[in-house]
């Protein structure tokens, strides 16, 4: 570590972190009540007409509710959708006395959770990126195309919330809850192993990445980051007689049969890129599904990528450890045959909404991260026009 970044992580966090679940709180309101206000009109003129919360409770949301009614019991395939989501939400309807639906329930989860996702937004961006860089981190995540799925029954917001306290307690060297907080993580999304990941770059990195500094007794709380994934596991062994069933799930339902794992990621992003490219040469439909299964997942992971790259090359230093893990996403993202989702994926990746804001860092920077998040807010739109009228989102 050099002495400047010392220096920074001896500064005195206790004020920020008040200040910043303050403005997290209004952030989150403000965002909520603007959701609500576009799900009505758009639920109103081109959905079902169900009302809130029904339209929240599509696509994947439907799975969550299979898991509050049989407990992994019945069906096989809920076992790809991870526990903590249904968990907390059941949690909440016990608090209720039942009185709030799953859906009510869900929507208090991630409204909490957006808030805690913004609080430990403000303070990364305050580590990474300056004062200045705090407000902005949040607004390019919030309006993001994928960010309105944050706001639906899905557990986005929750890992974010979680994934982000992770890695910010990581930054300021406070091992035991990042720690814990992974071991959350891992009940969570599988692709908490990315931010398990980036939890032991960081850790590296505060060791100056020598390996004699780097065994200490503070790499003793890793031990704790799969304890929630093994708890998962213990507990559909007992449900199923299966403790990996969460893998095995994909074959069980006949939804996923494009899931087919294959670690030639080269192969399946030409494949994709191809397709695009035979859509408008008019070769097929340029359709929703090119749109959404195909050009919106692979532009989102090609920004990705050339956002992790740049950060290795020109920031280096603490970015490292977001630059790495960034491309190691891709590759995540890309192991099933398809990038199906992915651009729902990157959504907590934070190496994009970093090196977006740094790359603008000119004269014009406030015109050209509006232009962003305006163009980040249109696609959202489309996206949750599209998931409300009934039509897959990712």
């Amino acid at each position: 570590m050099t002495k400047d970044d010392k220096t920074f992580w001896k500064s005195n966090m206790g004020m920020l972190l008040q200040s910043n679940w303050k403005a997290a709180l209004l952030i989150t309101l403000l965002w909520k009540l603007l959701l609500l206000i576009v799900g009505y009109i758009l639920d109103t003129h081109i959905g079902s007409n169900q009302g809130f919360p029904a339209y929240t409770g599509a696509w994947d949301g439907g799975w969550y509710n299979v898991i509050l009614n049989d407990h992994y019991a019945a069906n096989a395939a809920s076992a790809a959708f991870y526990p903590l989501f249904p968990f907390a939400t059941g949690l909440v309807q016990v608090i209720s006395f039942h009185v709030a639906s799953p859906l009510i329930a869900g929507q208090i989860v991630s409204t909490l959770s957006i808030w805690a996702a913004t609080a430990a937004l403000l303070s990364l961006g305050k580590l990474l990126l300056g004062n200045k860089g705090r407000f902005w981190l949040v607004a390019l995540v919030l309006s993001a195309p994928a960010a309105f799925f944050a706001h639906m029954f899905y557990s986005e917001a929750l890992f974010m919330a979680i994934g982000f306290w992770a890695y910010a307690f990581a930054l300021k060297r406070q091992w035991l809850l990042m720690g814990i907080s992974l071991a959350f993580l891992t009940a969570t999304r599988l692709p908490a192993l990315l931010v398990v990941g980036l939890c032991a770059l960081e850790f590296m990195r505060a060791y100056d990445w020598k390996v004699q500094k780097i065994f200490n007794r503070n790499a003793f709380y890793f031990l704790l980051a799969p304890l929630g994934f093994l708890a998962y596991g213990t507990y559909l062994l007992f449900a199923r007689g299966d403790f990996l069933a969460m893998f095995h799930a994909y074959a069980a339902s006949t939804d996923w049969s494009y899931q087919v794992f294959n670690i030639n990621i080269f192969k399946t992003l030409l494949r994709v890129t191809y397709e695009i490219i035979r859509s408008l040469a008019g070769l097929r439909p340029f359709d929703m599904d090119i749109i959404v299964n195909h050009l919106l997942p692979v532009t989102s992971l090609l920004i990705l990528g050339l956002s992790s790259l740049w950060l290795l090359w020109k920031q280096r230093g603490k970015f490292i450890p977001l630059g790495i893990t960034g491309l190691v996403s891709i590759v995540m993202f890309s192991l099933n045959s398809n990038v199906v989702s992915a651009h729902r994926y990157v959504l907590p990746c934070l190496s994009t909404y970093g090196a977006l804001f740094l790359i603008t860092k000119t004269k014009y920077q406030t015109l050209l991260l509006l232009c962003v998040c305006g163009l980040g807010v249109t696609v959202q739109l489309f996206l949750m026009a599209l998931f409300i009228s009934g039509q897959f989102a990712g």
